[in-house]
């Protein structure tokens, strides 16, 4: 676990962190309610937090790795998140194969990023860029939010958060916006999802942290 005397000259950083990986769900939920478009925060904003975010792993590098290492929160938090998101994604796959329009938001992000509907290959790319950007930034602010590497708590923490941003992510306009029915069978599927999406990020979370060295955190 962290020192005493280490944690407090870590939280500046880990709220730059945390606020830098937190733009990329800034970014849609400002289109919402109308404070700016995903085209233009996807242009301007974006980029260059993506690119910070880098640099701050980048010359940090050289500390050791655990759960005190901002290098440690944004590379594996975001191997962890995109990890996480694509094992959200399959869990779906089958209820999606069935008819549920549990996927028709990410064309539909892509259109808002591009700010057009044309070609179809970029916007679907971008939709799906942006989903996995959102998984690698749930895992970038949960490390950024950690301080121990304590396995279960790492495991148990990462699934409380998944459920958490479900929770704050059903109180927005999200449904609505898209077009999606919130019903029963939605809330099941898409809590269950989270669910799956926060083990996975907790077990990969555990496995990376849990077994660190003590003088490594």
């Amino acid at each position: 676990m962290l020192s005493c005397t280490r944690m407090p000259l870590r939280l500046p950083l880990r709220a730059i962190v945390f606020t830098l990986a937190f733009l990329s769900f800034a970014c849609l939920l400002g289109q919402f309610f109308g404070l700016w478009s995903m085209h233009v925060f996807g242009c301007w904003v974006l980029p260059p937090a993506t690119a910070l975010l880098a640099l701050i792993a980048w010359r940090a590098r050289g500390e050791k790795a655990g759960v005190g290492s901002a290098h440690t929160w944004i590379v594996q938090g975001a191997l962890g998140g995109v990890l996480a998101a694509v094992a959200y994604d399959l869990y779906r796959l089958p209820f999606v194969l069935n008819g549920t329009p549990l996927f028709k938001v990410f064309p539909q992000f892509g259109r808002l990023l591009l700010g057009g509907g044309e070609p179809a290959w970029l916007v679907h790319t971008l939709g799906w860029s942006y989903h996995f950007s959102n998984g690698a930034a749930l895992g970038i602010m949960f490390l950024a939010l950690t301080s121990t590497a304590d396995g279960r708590v790492l495991f148990w923490g990462a699934v409380a958060w998944a459920l958490f941003i479900e929770a704050m992510l059903l109180l927005t306009p999200y449904t609505n916006f898209f077009g999606l029915q919130l019903n029963a069978r939605f809330i099941f599927l898409t809590v269950s999802a989270h669910l799956v999406f926060g083990l996975v990020l907790g077990a990969w979370c555990r496995q990376r942290l849990g077994s660190v060295p003590a003088d490594a955190r």
